[in-house]
């Protein structure tokens, strides 16, 4: 009766196509510049005693929306009670607020404590807290909410707390935008309660909070692609936790059908085009799961967006599968030909999921679509096109979490998430089986497990180019791990100093924490890309164990460790400047040689000072690839750029704004990492400040090196943040040349940004240019003539560097494209 109840409850409505957009009857925007100045304007710019002046307008279809308009960078401030009053037609609303939370001239962001409300809902309120957690790579966020309004003026106010002296509002632009009644807000239609024998109604009373969009298994669809209401759909790539099962993208072989009803603006056509599915590899169920972070305290409303896309499926049954919220049955067979009576006619289906329970951190809402045992479907694969997640307001109206700028950590601990849903499946099967199901259950999931493992190392195994170790050879090697002999640990777990074939041989031997956030991928990312480069720039592995659940990687032993180690944190005597232009060289040419010397462009992704090591003769080499992607072939590279779209993955401080931004990752990714490698070289400081470093509410704009160091170059004091040590000690033109390229490294569209090979034709220069004055000063013939590797590197017009040897011969052994091997 329940699973009747649930079909007839969900929301089964066929949807619009692009060419039918809802024009909204409402669609206005206030921006915060001043009347009198130009559109851009400087937050250091002297703001209006009480808040700048703003100017309401129509949204403009052409505006260049992307990720939702950036607003500009000043700002509606005050310090009073103040509300913005907006003349709109009766109906549902959404209202989009923009936020740039940065220090305004001679106000310190941390005292921005205010609230926001629309009438009787309160929609945020900030907390001194809510600015220590923001993400320094994001240069905005939106809040969007869904109001219904029953009158002609919509009042949006903005209540500084009185409790903080000083405190302040502040907001950068607001959107309303007209929506079809009923889209979101249905009132007394009953949902599923997802986990309980009961169904929950909305009223018109309720408002939400968007929290997620997303085109599954897409990607990034701008506003101006949506339906007409400038909504932002990401990809999913965020979210998708795919340690369990591969899973990949789908396109639409059918038409997607079009609609002309009212109600039919649920998605674009493009959401409805390509899914995201899992495919069983081995016998027994697979599953895709998404993770999204919400907050404690609240409903949610979940709406799943399908469209069955395959021609091949032609009648009820022939693609049936699970869907689970949060490891409760949403869907116990699903089967989307069925709901929608055709292939190509897009529908949703609504879902509640009750987290109203007091708590405090983040909480995280998962999805998962999963094949169907013992289901006679000819094609049962599970797909999912988009989904969206709302927050609805509670009893007294308040839709106000401890995320006023909305929760910006995607990744929850994975290895703690997985032992929480393993634990949940164990339990039902402990209560649901015999013991001896479950000894058979077990050895088959452990022959099922080595089978893939050897499965997955026959392209390593084949190659012949590394060594097998036996995990006795690795704790001889280590003396059982001994604590004596650990050197570093990682992301994917301790580092020991080992010696092989009879102590001949010193060696690095990174062993796998089972905890890690990393795992088979990474391990297997990390062989198959070592055994097929050879450079000199480039570490070498040498072999690799896998035992009784262990993976262990063997490496040459590193004398000098990483080049952190010797620049910050250390009892080290500081580098000489000369020996860490050299450093950077070496670098720069173990780079150049991964995006243009192999057969294939690979990306590092993780390019970081831990993950350059220096050898007894302080050469430098890159390490550490278990995140790098493989793009297309050399070859393809002088026509086409490339990109790939993936998860985010690197290290904070280190990575690309542009990446994190579009999902589309480019060999300008490692380049803009570099240039942080390179200011890091020469302030001897690291790439964010820990927190706890941070003493003075104006040291926060110092917190990230990257935006701190071209800060310094913009008002021409670089010099001043320079490591001690160096100051005197570097030539002037070398100076220039170097802080010039590094600045450029750092452009925030890869497209502004030099070529590694530029970069170390660049750093070259740099070095010539120091070895002149040394040679100048020292007033010897004897390095006159002195060239670095056969390289001459001279300026011509517009500053250009050439190299006449830039070309790297290193050999190398050239190897097929990897298929989207996976991060941490």
């Amino acid at each position: 009766m329940f699973l009747v109840f649930l079909l007839f409850s969900c929301s089964m409505l066929p949807l619009s196509a692009d060419e039918l957009p809802y024009v909204p009857s409402d669609k206005l925007a206030m921006d915060c510049s001043p009347l009198d100045t130009p559109s851009y304007f400087r937050p250091d710019s002297k703001i209006e005693q009480n808040f700048s002046f703003s100017t309401v307008s129509r949204i403009n279809d052409m505006e260049p929306h992307d990720r939702g308009e950036e607003p500009k960078t000043s700002a509606c401030i005050n310090r009073k009670q103040l509300t913005y009053t907006f003349s709109v037609s009766t109906g549902p609303k959404f209202v989009r607020l923009y936020f740039v939370p940065i220090s305004y001239s001679g106000l310190k962001v941390s005292k921005a404590l205010f609230s926001v409300s629309i009438g009787q809902y309160t929609l945020l309120t900030t907390s001194e807290s809510s600015y220590y957690e923001l993400n320094s790579d994001v240069g905005y966020f939106v809040r969007e909410f869904c109001i219904i309004t029953d009158g002609q003026i919509l009042n949006v106010t903005f209540t500084p707390s009185s409790k903080i002296s000083g405190a302040y509002a502040f907001v950068n632009r607001i959107e309303i935008v007209s929506m079809p009644s009923k889209l979101y807000i249905q009132e007394n239609v009953p949902l599923p309660l997802i986990g309980r024998p009961s169904h929950y109604s909305m009223e018109n009373s309720t408002a939400l909070e968007m929290m997620h969009r997303v085109n599954v298994g897409g990607d990034l669809i701008p506003q101006p692609k949506d339906t007409g209401m400038f909504r932002l759909w990401t990809s999913d790539i965020d979210y998708i936790i795919d340690d369990e099962a591969e899973t990949s993208n789908i396109e639409s072989k059918v038409q997607i059908q079009s609609s002309s009803l009212k109600s039919a603006y649920a998605a674009p056509k493009k959401v409805y085009a390509s899914a995201r599915t899992v495919w069983n590899t081995f016998a027994g169920n697979h599953s895709a799961r998404w993770s999204f972070p919400v907050d404690f305290g609240f409903y949610y409303l979940v709406r799943l967006h399908f469209c069955e896309i395959s021609s091949r499926i032609h009648q009820d049954g022939e693609r049936v599968f699970h869907v689970y919220i949060n490891n409760q049955t949403a869907e116990d067979h699903a089967d989307i030909f069925h709901w929608s009576h055709g292939v190509g006619i897009p529908i949703y289906r609504d879902y509640i999921i009750n987290f109203s329970e007091p708590g405090e951190g983040i909480k995280h809402l998962s999805i998962t679509i999963g094949s169907k045992n013992g289901s006679s479907a000819t094609y049962e694969v599970p797909i999912l096109n988009g989904l969206e997640i709302f927050k609805l307001s509670d009893h007294s109206n308040n839709l106000a979490g401890p995320h006023p700028f909305g929760v910006r950590n995607p990744h929850p601990h994975i290895s703690d998430f997985n032992k929480y849903h393993h634990a949940l499946h164990l339990v039902s099967y402990v209560l649901g089986a015999t013991l001896f199901v479950i000894i058979i259950l077990g050895l088959f999931s452990s022959i099922v497990s080595t089978f893939k493992d050897r499965e997955n190392f026959k392209l390593g195994q084949s190659s012949g180019n590394y060594r097998i170790f036996s995990i006795a050879e690795i704790k001889s090697a280590t003396n059982n791990f001994s604590d004596t002999l650990l050197i570093g640990t990682g992301g994917f777990g301790k580092v020991y100093r080992g010696s092989i074939d009879y102590g001949s041989t010193s060696v690095a031997i990174k062993r796998a924490n089972p905890s890690s956030h990393q795992g088979l991928k990474e391990f297997q990312t990390e062989i198959t890309m070592l055994s097929e480069l050879r450079h000199h720039h480039l570490v070498s592995l040498i072999g690799y164990s896998m035992e009784k659940k262990e993976m262990i990687l063997v490496y040459d032993y590193m004398a000098h460790g990483t080049l952190r180690d010797q620049l910050y944190k250390t009892q080290k005597p500081p580098l000489p400047w000369k020996q860490r232009l050299k450093i950077c060289i070496g670098a720069a040419r173990g780079l150049q040689y991964l995006h243009t010397g192999a057969k294939s462009t690979i990306i590092h992704r993780d390019i970081k000072s831990t993950n350059i090591l220096l050898d007894d003769k302080w050469v430098a080499k890159v390490s550490d690839f278990g995140l790098s992607k493989a793009g297309p072939s050399a070859m393809s590279q002088s026509t086409t750029k490339i990109h790939v779209s993936t998860m985010v993955k690197g290290t904070f401080g280190y990575l690309d704004p542009e990446y994190y931004r579009q999902q589309k990752l480019t060999e300008k990714s490692d380049v803009y990492s570099f240039g942080v490698v390179l200011f890091e070289t020469l302030c001897a400081r690291p790439a964010v400040l820990p927190v706890e470093e941070i003493k003075e509410e104006e040291e926060y704009e110092k917190a990230s090196l990257a935006e701190w160091a071209l800060r310094c170059c913009q008002m021409g004091i670089l010099d001043q943040i320079i490591d001690p040590y160096l100051k005197g000690k570097i030539a002037p033109e070398c100076f220039r040349t170097f802080t010039d390229i590094a600045s450029k490294c750092l452009a925030d569209k890869g497209s502004g940004r030099p070529s590694m090979g530029d970069v170390l034709c660049n750093l070259k220069l740099a070095m010539q240019q120091q070895n002149a004055a040394d040679l100048q000063e020292e007033r010897g013939a004897k390095e006159a003539n002195e060239r670095m590797n056969g390289d001459v590197c001279i300026m011509i017009d517009g500053g250009r560097c050439i190299c006449s040897n830039n070309s790297d011969k290193t050999p190398g052994v050239e190897f097929s494209e990897i298929m989207v091997p996976t991060g941490r």
